[in-house]
């Protein structure tokens, strides 16, 4: 299922409308407005597993539509109208009324009036919004800092961004453990398990403990908790999984006998140009303070076949620390069974007992947790 955060991005008012005579036994009612649209094919589908389900379908007649269902407990829908792109997703439950504007640009713009669950569905989406919003801002204003400000502007503009996460996830966390015997809390649940922004992987395991029979057994939740619960032992505080790959030499080496005080386990690869850009940084950081203890282990994720671009990358950025590769490229069982790597760059800051202590920090902020871990006692 598609991240939540995704679907949609605003909520706005909108009025009544009068359409065809109600289904049998139907207790949910979508009441639709698409004013300027005639004749759009309007279906409401829902899926089983992979599978599409369509449910009840009609035709709008002057920019109108209803659509109708029968339900004995609450269920995820989506709304979806001819040759406008994207669906629009809703929680329809018994004796719910919806009320939807059309967007005739994207299904994802249109407003939604809704009560019970619906409405508290677009309530978080509603929050979220806000959050991406202050983000979206400060992406700005880093792209312009790039070509006029200093480091330190940006690595300010960097915390503030990563702050967001911090408090965006706190209310994500908080909404869960108000909604744990719903569907919307589970919903929630699924869609911190997949953030890129790491949550605390720990606490969503404690949640999903909360949750009643009904909601720890719907799919998209059971698949959830089965991805949290496998990035829960790679989370900060845990005891980094050792592994061994093929050197540039072809020797093999371990994590255990790569680690410093401080080890800094990096995902990249020659065809990444984001980990491309890194690299100056991390190598200036390394030549500062290996001598103080500081490792750094390199697992690339370069294509089979490919060694030859691997090892040109590492002489290019002139990389003198400790490298790997299984050349796997997304197969690689380090990155794709022990780290759980789905995009790179990705690091792994670690202290000299091989607890994870920080992951995906860059520059500054990479710099500053080294120094902090290499002055522990």
């Amino acid at each position: 299922m598609k991240k939540l955060t995704l679907l949609i991005l605003s909520i706005v008012s909108l009025v009544a409308c009068n359409s065809p005579a109600k289904k049998k036994d139907a207790n949910v009612e979508i009441d639709g407005t698409a004013m300027g649209m005639e004749n759009a094919t309007v279906k409401l589908v829902t899926y089983e597993g992979m599978k599409e389900k369509a449910l009840d379908s009609t035709q709008m007649k002057e920019g109108h539509f209803k659509l109708y269902e029968k339900v004995d407990k609450p269920q995820l829908v989506f709304l979806r109208v001819a040759g406008i792109p994207s669906d629009l997703p809703l929680i329809i439950e018994p004796n719910a009324n919806i009320k939807v504007d059309i967007n005739k640009e994207h299904m994802r713009r249109s407003s939604v009036i809704s009560q019970g669950l619906n409405k508290k569905f677009y309530d978080y989406l509603d929050q979220i919004k806000l959050f991406r919003d202050k983000q979206e801002k400060l992406a700005k204003l880093y792209q312009a800092a790039q070509n006029k400000g200093t480091e330190a502007q940006k690595t300010d503009i960097i915390n503030r961004y990563y702050a967001i996460d911090d408090d965006r996830h706190a209310y994500e966390y908080k909404f869960i453990e108000e909604n744990k015997d719903n569907l919307v809390g589970g919903l929630v649940f699924e869609s911190v398990a997949f953030d890129k922004a790491e949550p605390n992987y720990n606490k969503l395991l404690k949640l999903y403990d909360s949750f009643p029979k009904e909601v720890k057994e719907l799919p998209n939740v059971k698949n959830a908790y089965q991805r949290v619960k496998g990035l829960a032992a790679i989370s900060i505080g845990s005891k980094a999984p050792d592994f061994s790959a093929p050197t540039p030499e072809g020797k093999t080496l371990s994590l255990k006998d790569a680690m410093g005080k401080v080890t800094v386990i990096d995902f990249w690869a020659s065809w990444c140009r984001p980990c491309r850009a890194e690299n100056p940084y991390v190598k200036k950081i390394y030549e500062k303070y290996h001598d103080k203890g500081l490792n750094i282990i390199s697992v690339s994720l370069d294509k089979p076949g490919h060694k030859e671009d691997w090892l040109k990358a590492i002489k290019d950025d002139g990389l003198t620390w400790y490298q790997v590769s299984n050349l796997k490229y997304w197969q690689d069982p380090i990155a794709r069974q022990l780290y759980h790597v789905e995009s790179i760059p990705q690091t792994f800051i670690l202290d000299k007992n091989g607890v994870i202590r920080a992951k995906n920090l860059r520059r500054d902020r990479l710099e500053a947790k080294i120094k902090e871990l290499l002055e522990e006692k």
